[in-house]
């Protein structure tokens, strides 16, 4: 089993399509030839085109689904499902699909080929290189380069970039074009379980709610597996500062006022962010704030 094979284990586009016309059924649930025979009809999908019997395959198995009999069912439902615009339903189908695919269950061996693992390591290592200067095509050479034992490799074979390409954007750790390392979007979709609109945490608080709810970002469980076992230890980790994926997604949410970062002389709990060059000491923060949406 994996994630990142494409040609056998499904489509982020085929994986939302399945997932919300399971949502819009409620509780009640689909069979399962009644979910194909409305997402992929024989009369129109050739019969040797599998993409959405084998997507929905893999995430029953990734926990995103649930399969009672022949009834198949949604691990979560969001509030109002029947009413919500399909924007809210793709939005909640990509946090639920990243829960799923970093929870422990799904990444039982990470360095292994079962469950989510392929693109769980792919995921922990990408959030640790240089978000500003990271090219996609410098991916190969690069995992080759930390993980020179084949046995620890973060891609089992370089088709699976290709995979890495689709599902990296629509989980929220990218950004189009791919060069972009970015887990904005991951991030804001996990606000709620981090932070509470008007709540005020302490720095290294909203660090660990941080790296509970995304394990593969700063002090996480999976990136800290994978540095483990690197033999490139990042720039941040020497430093103590926080990665440059993990800066960019603060800086963003800052901007766009989802988050408030402040500045305390009195609290000795501090993160520091990082840049193109480094370190930003002008960048430190204190306290972390979600503002009240008005």
């Amino acid at each position: 089993m994996s994630v990142l094979n494409l040609t056998n284990d499904g489509l982020p586009n085929v994986l939302v399509v399945l997932h919300a016309t399971v949502l819009r059924q409620g509780q009640r649930g689909i069979s399962e030839s009644g979910l194909l025979d409305l997402v992929a009809p024989n009369s129109v999908i050739d019969e040797k085109e599998k993409m959405a019997e084998q997507t929905l395959r893999r995430w029953i198995e990734l926990g995103l689904f649930r399969k009672e009999g022949d009834q198949i069912f949604a691990s979560a439902y969001p509030e109002g499902v029947r009413t919500a615009s399909p924007a809210t339903l793709r939005n909640f189908t990509r946090r639920a699909a990243t829960k799923s695919a970093l929870s422990a269950e799904a990444n039982a061996d990470l360095w292994g080929t079962a469950g989510a693992a392929d693109l769980t390591r792919s995921l922990a290592w990408m959030m640790t290189l240089e978000a500003n200067q990271t090219e996609s095509s410098a991916l190969p050479s690069l995992a080759s380069a930390h993980f020179p034992d084949t046995s620890r490799a973060i891609v089992q074979n370089n088709s699976r970039f290709a995979g890495l390409k689709l599902w990296v954007p629509f989980l929220g750790f990218g950004r189009e074009p791919f060069s972009t390392i970015d887990p904005t979007v991951a991030l804001r979709d996990a606000l709620p379980e981090i932070i509470s609109p008007g709540e005020v945490l302490p720095a290294n608080v909203f660090l660990e709610r941080t790296a509970t709810a995304l394990p593969v970002l700063d002090h996480g469980r999976w990136q800290t597996e994978i540095l483990s076992k690197t033999s490139a230890e990042p720039a941040y980790v020497r430093t103590g500062t926080l990665s440059t994926a993990l800066s960019r997604a603060l800086l963003c949410l800052r901007a766009s006022r989802e988050l408030t970062l402040r500045q305390r002389s009195d609290s000795g709990n501090a993160m520091v962010l990082s840049g193109v060059n480094g370190p930003r000491p002008d960048l430190t923060f204190h306290e972390v704030e979600r503002p009240v949406e008005k």
